[in-house]
């Protein structure tokens, strides 16, 4: 018997910080470096899980996030590394998985009003 065959798929939604060190090597430095000390930069992906509950896709995420947290070079020599900072949504995924189908919703609100429409 195929016990996944009860289990949904949910969409996952990871936050993730790109942190890089070090100093670049300068005889590598080219026109598409860009360094700003001050800036911060973050990833929002989704991961499709398919398990039992949504607690368990949250941790599998969570799971499967940090363990893509591996250091590597940059091509300017630096090291960098995508930390996982949180699960910060997770839905059960109600369409059928093919073209077309909605993975993942999210609805914004805003107190500013557009007079001309």
């Amino acid at each position: 018997m195929n016990k996944k065959k009860n289990w949904d798929f949910y969409a996952v939604k990871i936050i993730k910080q790109i942190v890089t060190e070090g100093e670049p090597d300068s005889s590598l430095v080219d026109e598409f470096y860009f360094m700003d000390n001050e800036e911060q930069v973050f990833e929002e992906s989704i991961m499709l899980v398919r398990v039992q509950s949504i607690n368990h896709a949250c941790k599998i995420a969570e799971t499967k996030a940090k363990e893509q947290e591996e250091p590597y070079e940059n091509k300017y020599g630096e090291q960098v590394i995508w930390r996982f900072l949180r699960v910060a949504d997770c839905q059960m995924i109600f369409d059928e998985l093919k073209t077309g189908a909605e993975v993942y919703s999210c609805l914004y609100h805003t107190n500013t009003i557009d007079k001309e429409n």
